[in-house]
């Protein structure tokens, strides 16, 4: 079966009398699965009086439906009781303010964000409650999987600017401490990393006003590490008492997508080793989004690390709240945002949310249905949608894309480095620079795979490595680099490789990491220029939205662009059996939507559309024998997924992003028989070795190729 429906219960919507109907419809519409929220404020109204009735109600409802049912422990939401009893244990804010639990629009119903978990009783807490309902809940056949936290990441007040960051109560503090303990050893080696000046452990603060770069970065990588020991200590409740699947998804698009990643301090990567399988939640509304939803596809995909994941939250219904609603999207945009999702290799594709909010700020907000819970057009899509999926479901199960030969770094540190360099603020230029690129080849239908600087054990399964932000590269990877280009890899590098050195300290050149002699140039100089132009045998090459200029003294390297003054502007250095590129420029920025996916950072900038960006990484791509597009039909985005031996057919997924219809073919590896549209109206055929297809404007189709 594959995981197909819709985030449903959530606190006090929708009320109980709502069930019934809501589930019999939902059945009808080819949904097989509900999420649903345990708000812990619901569950638990008085202290340790579990409401089973709520729960059992809800999961008999659910299987007289046929529906199976995932169940989220939503323990941000602290009780009354709770919050009256243990005050003591509120986030803590770098003014040493407490922040009293209370709305928000995730948790309209109060208690939000809850006590802090670095305390051991509220720990206590939190164990006796999920052991209580999961030995209730086990006894539920169709409860399917769990969920110890929605989004791990650690919150951060929006209200403020720039936004306040947590937790600074003596719990947290004394934990981050003993992390540095760890860390460091010996308190000396803390002082020359930092540059302070400490006599012991117990002394260290975290850093509160101005942000730094060394501390900053061991404060929120200790706090990243602190979400992945809680979602561990909750997964591994659950799974003392139950033994369906653990799965969480990472907050809107992913961490590479996080415009607040070192507010919000989380690691997809090091979150998904916790789980049996992993998510993402995604919020896009205009066809600008789907390459910022494809990204975040991928990287879910890789983060993953061959888990199954899903499309956990697609908010494919109305956009804002409130006074600022601005309408349900149209179907062809619903199609494609479900296509986009699937087509990256997601095998459960679930939709937020059913039924619009009656409380609090999501007033209003992010259904499907209308009013009453009546239908509406997108139910009306995701019927049609649901239809498919029952019917070859285990087509999308089996199914896998071809390997990647382009990989894009998601270099953490530089996420935190830009961030603290923009006072705490919301920095784009990180997630700017790495969908700019991302965009490039999703364009051109070149499989791409999205790699963490730190777990990435095997380079050499790529062709072509690009890193988008190289200033605060990790020093492991700066050496696996050079090994990679030395056996036959190129590279492709923006400004300012590694010039905050393995503390985050100031290196004493750059690149860094002694990788002058991988890119055979060393930096002479660096600043800001928007708009700029390069050369290259006569010929003029125009950029915008650009955010460094970085100039080199040349070694080794030779220009293959220069500036308008004559000196390198990109250069290119033999190394080993491979090459090594590094622009002075920054080419993904320059080429970025500037979109993004999240609910709570909105994205309201214009894109960035140097074309030259992109037609410079296409040549070096043709100069190394990456595949060129393998779609003849322009702006029809195609995904060949193969399947195992043990099915009779393979699929194609189109996506036809232009205002006009589209005619295109595209190779096929396999020998088929016959082809047919299993959803979407698309003119196919299926002869010598390849389709031949017919697809409206703005449409999308999933073509079925029968196996001979």
């Amino acid at each position: 079966m594959f995981v197909y429906g819709t985030q449903y219960l959530r606190g006090a919507t929708p009320s109980r009398d709502q069930w019934d109907r809501d589930m019999y419809n939902m059945k009808n519409l080819g949904f097989n699965t509900i999420r649903a929220w345990l708000v812990w404020n619901t569950i638990e109204r008085r202290e340790g009086d579990i409401d089973y009735d709520y729960i059992g109600t809800f999961l008999d409802t659910a299987k007289k439906n046929g529906l199976d049912v995932g169940l989220l422990f939503h323990m941000h939401a602290c009780p009354a009781w709770a919050v009256k009893k243990f005050s003591k244990y509120f986030y803590v804010d770098e003014n040493n303010l407490p922040f009293e639990p209370a709305v928000r629009p995730n948790t309209p119903g109060g208690g939000w964000p809850g006590l802090c978990f670095d305390n051991e009783e509220v720990r206590l807490m939190e164990k006796e409650y999920i052991e209580k309902v999961v030995s209730y809940t086990k006894n539920f056949e169709n409860v399917s999987f769990y969920e110890p936290m929605n989004e791990p990441h650690q919150w951060i007040d929006y209200i403020k600017n720039p936004s306040k960051i947590f937790c600074y109560c003596d719990a947290s503090v004394g934990k981050f401490q003993k992390w540095l303990e760890r860390k460091y050893g010996d308190v000396e080696n803390l002082n020359t990393a930092w540059g302070m000046f400490y006599n012991s452990f117990d002394e260290v603060r975290p850093p509160r006003w101005f942000s730094s770069y060394s501390d900053y970065t061991d404060w929120r990588i200790f706090t990243m590490d602190n979400i992945v020991e809680e979602i561990s200590f909750r997964t591994d409740v659950i799974r003392s008492c139950d033994t369906k699947p653990v799965i969480a998804h990472a907050w809107g698009g992913g961490a590479v997508t996080c415009a607040q990643l070192g507010g919000m301090a989380f690691d997809d990567w090091k979150n998904a080793k916790v789980f049996d399988k992993w998510g993402y939640s995604a919020f896009p509304y205009s066809t600008a989004e789907c390459s910022a939803l494809g990204m975040g596809s991928d990287a879910t995909r890789c983060a993953a690390g061959g888990k199954e994941f899903w499309q956990s939250e697609l908010g494919a219904g109305i956009e804002g709240t409130s006074l600022d609603i601005n309408g349900r999207i149209d179907d062809d945009t619903f199609d494609n945002f479900s296509l986009e999702s699937l087509r990256h290799g997601a095998k459960g594709l679930l939709y937020w949310q059913y039924r619009k909010e009656r409380f609090g700020m999501e007033f209003g907000g992010y259904a499907l249905t209308d009013y009453d819970g009546g239908p509406t057009n997108l139910t009306k899509r995701a019927s049609n949608f649901g239809r498919m999926l029952g019917k070859y479901g285990d087509l999308f199960n089996n199914a896998s894309q071809d390997k990647a030969e382009v990989a894009l770094v998601f270099s953490i540190r530089s996420y935190i480095a830009a961030w603290s360099s923009s006072g705490k603020a919301n920095n784009r230029f990180a997630v700017d620079s790495l969908s700019g690129y991302y965009k490039m080849f999703w364009e051109e239908n070149i499989a791409t795979d999205i790699i963490h600087e730190q777990f990435c054990d095997d380079l050499s399964a790529y062709k072509l490595i690009v890193l988008p932000s190289s200033y605060a590269i990790s020093p492991d990877f700066a050496k696996k680099l050079k090994e990679y280009v030395k056996n036959g890899g190129c590279v492709i590098s923006d400004p300012f490789f590694g010039a905050y050195d393995e503390t985050m300290a100031l290196s004493y050149e750059v690149p860094g990491f002694s990788c002058s002699e991988l890119f055979g140039a060393k930096e002479d100089d660096i600043k800001c220029e928007k708009s700029l132009s390069l050369y290259r045998d006569g010929e003029q090459f125009d950029f915008c939205g650009n955010h460094h200029r970085e100039n080199f003294k040349l070694n080794t390297a030779k220009a293959l662009y220069t500036y308008a003054d004559g000196t390198p502007a990109i250069t290119e250095n033999a190394y080993g059996k491979g090459k090594a590129i590094m622009s002075g420029i920054n080419l993904g920025l320059c080429y970025s939507s500037k979109r993004l996916v999240s609910d709570d950072l909105v994205s309201t900038d214009s894109a960035n559309t140097s074309k030259a960006s992109k037609a410079i990484v296409l040549d070096i791509c043709k100069t190394i024998n990456i595949r060129e597009n393998p779609c003849t039909a322009p702006e029809v985005k195609a995904t060949y997924l193969k399947t195992d031996g043990n099915t009779d057919s393979d699929m194609i997924i189109l996506i036809n992003s232009a205002s006009e219809a589209r005619n295109g073919s595209y190779p096929l590896e396999g020998q088929y028989s016959e082809c047919e549209d299993i959803f979407g109206n698309a003119k196919c055929s299926v002869e010598n070795g390849m389709v031949s297809f017919t697809l409206d404007a703005n449409k999308s189709a999933v073509i079925k190729l029968l196996k001979k």
